[in-house]
């Protein structure tokens, strides 16, 4: 099946306050690049943690951050 097909036929689908939400998805996908900082001007940055706040950080991160909810966009 043609991706362009489906990917109409399942937006069609939806209701309207989905739609302007695929919408904005697909906007920010063909928005001018993301931009971020060079890796030399986070350098400063580098040890500002200590190793227990690092720690910390990681397990929020791991037990917060990488969960997919297949009911929610």
């Amino acid at each position: 099946m043609d991706v362009r097909h489906e990917i109409a036929k399942r937006v069609a689908a939806l209701p309207p306050e989905r739609q302007e939400q695929v919408l904005q998805f697909v906007a920010s996908l063909t928005d001018s690049p993301q931009k971020g900082e060079r890796g030399a001007a986070l350098r400063p940055f580098s040890s500002s943690l200590d190793p227990a706040a690092a720690r910390q950080m990681a397990q929020a991160i791991e037990d917060e951050c990488e969960r997919v909810d297949a009911n929610d966009w």
